[in-house]
């Protein structure tokens, strides 16, 4: 293909302007827009599925990386005091969260790529969503403060899965945690889901006063 074709065809997106597809379609005597319009709709369906494996893909190999590299950081740091229950349960409480934000990242970088080989135009999209952002950012704050106190619990070691905790009036077992709040399940079976941010003061009948890792 030559740079002229090459140049096109990063400039149209997915509208190829010469392939073998097409090649073949006009030896059969299809003529040159109708073979490209015909390869563009057969490519279009391939690149989507190919993108989609991908984004798969990389979601997959990002949450075992992340749960290896996790593990070696926290056995490597990890008091000798701890058991290996507790260490279980703090590689568990880290890789939520952190698979939580690989997937968010992945996938949204994946939507907006979909988007255009379908060929949409993003810029519209791009600008409008920079002036909604900007508008709803004033209105974010909350979401912010949830952010940093989850990126804070985590980071503190203050609350792992399966912890036994009292917050805001609630106790109960700690079933999930993630940089944006804090799902627990209490003896009567019903499941909470607290803003990391709303948590001010919080017990901890699983946790001993020990060092952090």
């Amino acid at each position: 293909m030559s740079k002229m074709v090459i140049m096109h065809t990063v400039s149209s997106g997915v509208q190829i302007a010469s392939g073998w597809l097409a090649n073949l379609l006009n030896e059969f005597g299809v003529n040159t827009n109708q073979a490209q319009k015909i390869q563009t709709l057969i490519y279009k369906p391939l690149y989507l599925i190919l993108i989609l494996l991908i984004a798969g893909f990389l979601t997959y190999l990002g949450s075992k990386s992340s749960t290896v590299l996790i593990k070696k950081v926290i056995l490597r740091n990890a008091d000798n005091q701890k058991t290996q229950q507790e260490l279980a349960k703090r590689v568990a409480t880290l890789t939520l969260a952190v698979r939580h934000v690989i997937v968010i990242f992945i996938w949204t970088v994946t939507i907006i790529t979909a988007l255009g080989v379908i060929g949409l135009n993003l810029t519209p999209i791009l600008t409008g969503a920079t002036v909604v952002g900007a508008a709803l950012a004033f209105g974010a704050q909350n979401l912010v403060k949830d952010y940093l106190s989850g990126f804070i619990l985590l980071m503190e070691n203050q609350i792992t899965i399966g912890d036994i905790i009292t917050v805001l009036d609630v106790t109960g077992t700690v079933t999930s945690v993630s940089f944006r709040s804090t799902v627990i399940l209490d003896e009567e079976d019903i499941t909470w889901h607290i803003a990391n941010g709303d948590i001010r003061k919080l017990g901890n009948k699983s946790r001993k006063l020990t060092h952090d890792f």
